[in-house]
């Protein structure tokens, strides 16, 4: 059960004193007493250097469509109603440059992303002169564009020290033969909490994202996906923009049942209000696939384009200002004040907020003993008043209730 106290200080407590032990303070039980607690997220606002091609505001839309011959950007948009910024490609790993696909993206105004799959035979997994000889093919027209190599997924497994290797050595050849091109690395949402295994280094890559795969299941329903986009967000995103390849399934074949519901509140949720919270994601890119085409087991299907409700959907949510209409082609370096969620929680009682002292490092602190006055303890958890920390160090809060934040800057 949790547990609320209130410390309270001891009347021999001297004002001069200004490191006050835990053996000085008196913790009084007051569960009962306040009216009400609410749980706040952390963020900070600071100076952040933009990666390539990064918006210093808003968040681009992509789109993977099986479609890749004749005017397929134009009939997806006339079809959909819509106007995604970026449109995505994926190849093997020695296969030839897709020129015709690229100059029809280049050509409409449209960034392409590009994903760099395993190659068929084994033996050249790790390849590096497939993947320098694709290094200079991306570099050719110097069209600003995204690849992606090689996300990761259980195929890498035991893998993971060639894995390294291999990004970082890719990552030096396209800076040197193609630097219109920003590297993106992502994981799958399974391997999230393994993504140390596999990261490459900050210098190796410009974006980081994660692969989530919403499923229908046995039971009908949609699997849905939360704590790992979160454990990415706040474990990278005051290093780089954040990205999200996401497809949604409303049909799948361990259920043989449709689920258009929940389908379109996952829509809502991804592109009407995790963006408004979560501001350092930058690109969301839709996969527009139905497996039913190619898998043998667990089909799925997640296209937009294949019913009405949650086409209507798509379009409306595609609308929406905060997507941007292009992508801006501007390198890194440009100095900003940038958002990002620490990892850490508030707890608002009774109209007071109390952080967890681990984030400000109190013990480092000369503080005054005024500050021990307002503690709360949770799980055996140490959270002291907010107001009383910010009138000690350098720094400013501000509340957003809607979206439950605070932030300091």
């Amino acid at each position: 059960m949790k547990k609320i106290c209130v410390i309270i200080l001891s009347i021999f407590l001297v004002g001069c004193n200004k490191n006050v032990s835990d053996e000085n303070i008196v913790a009084v039980n007051v569960q009962n007493n306040y009216k009400q607690m609410d749980i706040y997220n952390l963020y900070k606002k600071d100076n952040y250097n933009l990666k390539k091609y990064e918006p210093e505001e808003d968040c681009y839309s992509g789109i993977f469509i099986e479609q890749t011959e004749g005017d397929f950007i134009e009939e997806f948009e006339d079809f959909t109603k819509s106007s995604p910024s970026i449109y995505m490609y994926s190849l093997k790993l020695g296969e030839s440059y897709p020129l015709s696909w690229i100059l029809n993206c280049y050509s409409n105004l449209k960034t392409p992303f590009i994903t760099i799959l395993p190659p068929e035979k084994e033996k050249d997994l790790f390849n590096k002169q497939l993947i320098k000889n694709m290094a200079k093919d991306f570099g050719h027209l110097q069209i600003p564009m995204f690849i992606s190599i090689y996300p990761v997924n259980n195929y890498f497994i035991d893998k993971n020290e060639e894995y390294i290797k291999f990004l970082q050595e890719a990552k030096t050849y396209f800076e040197l033969y193609a630097p219109n091109v920003a590297i993106v690395w992502s994981v799958d949402k399974d391997l999230v909490y393994n993504t140390k295994d596999f990261y490459p280094g900050d210098s190796y890559v410009d974006w980081i994202g994660i692969d989530i795969y919403e499923n229908i299941g046995e039971d009908n329903k949609l699997n849905i996906m939360f704590k790992e986009f979160d454990y990415i967000y706040k474990n990278y995103s005051s290093k780089k923009p954040i990205f999200i390849n996401l497809a949604i399934s409303h049909f799948g074949s361990t259920s043989y049942n449709y689920n258009i519901s929940d389908k379109v509140n996952e829509i809502n949720r991804y592109f009407n209000s995790i963006p408004y919270k979560y501001k350092r994601l930058k690109m969301i890119n839709y996969i527009n696939y139905d497996t039913f085409k190619t898998s043998k087991v667990n089909k799925q299907n997640y296209l937009v384009t294949d019913n009405k409700k949650i086409l209507e959907t798509y379009t409306e949510v595609l609308n929406n200002d905060i997507f941007l209409d292009s992508v801006i082609f501007a390198d890194n370096n440009r100095e900003v004040k940038q958002e990002y969620k620490l990892n850490s929680v508030v707890y608002k009682i009774d109209n007071k907020f109390f952080v967890d002292e681990s984030y400000f490092k109190l013990n480092k602190i000369s503080l005054d003993e005024t500050y021990l006055q307002d503690y709360i303890d949770i799980d055996n958890k140490k959270y002291y008043n907010l107001e009383n920390i910010l009138q000690n160090i350098n720094m400013k809060v501000s509340i957003d209730e809607k979206n439950k934040k605070v932030v300091l800057y």
